[in-house]
């Protein structure tokens, strides 16, 4: 119910031409800005993560491009138009499973559970060397702090853009990291696009609530 898909008019529509619904709406930008209710910003936001988790874990079938031209905000009704899916990933269920095994690892800091998610998904083996394979799974464990924090997040404030960048050249230039699964790189996409878009909003969310009902 926070959200509007358009519609596609058959009548219209053609080969070459594809006609949809006329969304009257406010850009998301108008909503990065601390004089906007922080209620009204961490609502969209609350929406943007609910709505990434139910693509990827009960869709399975992902919009990749998540930047904030792809949304409008509708201020009478206070929900999120979805504009572009231009760019998608599907996913198998095998897949997503092994990333639903990684969040509960991390959520119940269940170091075991996120080593065999980690080397399942392929982001190490377990022939790496010992370094290697802690490279990457500190990287995961740190790019999924939203999903582990208890109480609201703050994206703005958290710094964790930095963070991960600053690790994953320490691991590049240090024991090494292996080069993610290609599969994997459209939906790395969708989760920092995400996160990015929250921080812009100066965002409080309660992340680990809404991903528990996924895992």
């Amino acid at each position: 119910p926070d959200v509007v898909v358009p519609r596609v008019d058959r009548s219209l529509t053609t080969r070459h031409i594809l006609a949809m619904d006329w969304i009257d709406g406010e850009p998301l930008e108008s909503l990065a800005s601390e004089a906007v209710p922080a209620a009204r910003r961490n609502a969209v936001a609350r929406t943007l993560q609910d709505l990434m988790f139910r693509e990827l874990f009960e869709f399975r079938f992902v919009q990749t491009d998540p930047n904030m031209a792809n949304y409008l905000y509708l201020p009478a009704t206070h929900q999120v138009a979805l504009l572009d899916l231009g760019s998608v990933g599907e996913y198998s269920a095998e897949f997503v499973d092994g990333y639903r095994r990684v969040c509960r690892g991390v959520v119940h800091d269940d170091p075991a559970l996120v080593r065999q998610a980690v080397f399942d998904l392929g982001y190490a083996h377990p022939d790496d060397p010992e370094p290697m394979q802690r490279n990457a799974i500190e990287i995961i464990q740190l790019v999924c702090e939203p999903f582990a924090h208890r109480g609201a997040y703050d994206f703005a404030a958290s710094g964790l853009v930095g963070r991960a960048r600053d690790l994953g050249l320490k691991a590049a230039f240090g024991h090494g990291l292996r080069s993610p699964p290609p599969e994997t790189m459209f939906l790395h996409r969708k989760l920092v696009g995400t996160f990015m878009i929250c921080a812009r909003l100066h965002a409080h969310v309660n992340v680990h609530a809404l991903i528990k009902r996924f895992l």
